[in-house]
């Protein structure tokens, strides 16, 4: 009779451990060293908010992905930054500081703020660009005036539904 090893698995044991006895894997957790559990831990607690905001917004069958949580102050700020163009006739070249302070005094309030207020500062950056070069940036703006204005209406109008909206044709700088 041959000998067997003490430590060895016996032959009607799974001498898989990744296995169970149905064939599906199990998904272990390794702990390499000491504090890998305490790490764990602290990367989940750093995530944490993360999954807090994919959890905020929701999609709608239409295709339009809205803040559940966004309150009417929220979508008030949101729809009153796009809406700087008209201060202009008031305020003359001062209005877009308009969405840019509202944006830095409630960004921190809610992700909503927050997106539509870079929105609104990367069509400013975008529209200074095209005014500092003088005869490509000009005549650029002849076809890209006509399509923000229609784009801050529509903007305007998805903050105030709570809706995350993207101007097209804009720099990105403001990421």
């Amino acid at each position: 009779m041959a000998e067997t090893d003490p430590g060895a698995p016996e032959p009607t044991q799974n001498p898989d451990p990744a296995t169970r006895e149905d064939g599906r894997e199990v998904v272990r957790e390794l702990d390499l060293s000491r504090g890998a559990r305490s790490r764990t831990a602290a990367v989940a607690r750093a995530l944490e908010p993360s999954r807090t905001l994919v959890e905020r917004w929701r999609l709608t069958p239409d295709g339009r992905v809205r803040d559940a949580e966004a309150g009417e102050v929220d979508r008030v700020v949101a729809a009153s930054m796009h809406l700087w163009p008209i201060l202009a006739a008031v305020l003359g070249p001062a209005a877009p500081l308009v969405p840019l302070v509202l944006w830095l005094a409630f960004r921190s309030r809610s992700p909503l703020i927050d997106d539509h207020g870079r929105e609104v500062i990367n069509v400013i950056l975008t529209l200074l660009v095209l005014l500092c070069v003088p005869c490509l940036g000009w005549a650029a703006l002849l076809a890209w005036v006509p399509v923000q204005l229609v784009s801050l209406v529509r903007g305007a109008v998805a903050g105030g539904s709570g809706e995350l909206f993207r101007y097209p044709a804009i720099l990105r700088a403001v990421p």
